[in-house]
């Protein structure tokens, strides 16, 4: 699996995915998640448009993480909210500030 796979995995769960940390682990071609690996997962994740819930990528193999697409849906703005609220740094406040641009968005649709 690779971050093109992330995608199709995201996108085939209506825009989020729970997903393995070994898988998202072996995605970002590395072999053990050690801190430095997950927070380039992280990174790699918010590169490529997807937010995700742990907040922290945990370093186990077996743990979840829910994968979702930062594109202005309401199930995103919901999520992002989340990650927000259990952050105090930068990604929060990069949740805090995406969810502000959201939101206009989302009430716009009604």
């Amino acid at each position: 699996m690779d971050l093109t796979d992330v995608s199709k995995a995201v996108e085939d769960g209506n825009c989020y995915a729970a997903i393995s940390v070994k898988t998202l682990r072996n995605a970002f071609g590395a072999q053990r998640a050690k801190s430095n690996v997950v927070q380039q997962i992280s990174a790699g994740l918010r590169a490529g448009g997807f937010g995700h819930v742990p907040f922290d990528i945990p370093k186990r193999q077996d743990r979840a993480v829910l994968v979702y697409r930062l594109d202005g849906t309401s199930a995103s703005a919901l999520l992002a909210l989340v990650e927000a609220a259990h952050g105090d740094g930068e990604q929060a406040n990069g949740s805090a500030w995406l969810l502000s641009t959201m939101l206009p968005a989302i009430n716009d649709k009604k």
